[in-house]
């Protein structure tokens, strides 16, 4: 699996607790279900800063797709904890997450149709696989620092 399957694997992953969410009623299913997808995201947008941009930004045309990216992920960050900090039996909760879900769809579309692509283009498969090992590498690192940084937050 190359890092465009692997990060295209993780936004799959995504939806699909995103849709979990949708379904789910109990408070504190709901507060679980979140907390699995806040880690993923986290974990997800901190591998892509740190190994899929820089490596992006030696492609041509991903200079803006790469800033509008940290922008993306910066808001998001700023969602999550917003939403961390309501209690999952408040109606304020379940729409907070979709809003969440509808801005990360938009972002999740972003990079499949635009950056990854280019990326695909820019760099041998080689080089692909080479960044998927640094990219599960770097998760399995941050694993930790996020859910620290998630329960502390």
């Amino acid at each position: 699996m190359d890092a465009i399957e692997l990060l295209e694997k993780d936004h799959a992953t995504i939806r699909t607790l995103f849709s979990d969410l949708e379904k789910t009623q109990d408070s504190q299913e709901l507060e679980e279900n979140f907390t699995k997808l806040a880690k993923l995201l986290t974990l997800h947008a901190r591998s892509e800063e740190l190994v899929l941009y820089p490596q992006a930004s030696t492609c041509t045309g991903t200079e803006d797709l790469i800033e509008h990216g940290w922008k993306d992920h910066h808001k998001g960050d700023e969602m999550i904890l917003e939403i961390k900090s309501l209690a999952a039996d408040r109606s304020e909760f379940k729409q907070k997450i979709g809003e969440l879900q509808e801005f990360m769809e938009n972002h999740l579309i972003e990079e499949e149709n635009e950056l990854f692509p280019k990326v695909r283009e820019c760099l041998s498969p080689e080089q692909r696989q080479e960044l998927a090992s640094e990219l599960t590498e770097t998760k399995s690192e941050l694993v930790d620092k996020v859910v620290d940084e998630l329960e502390h937050s």
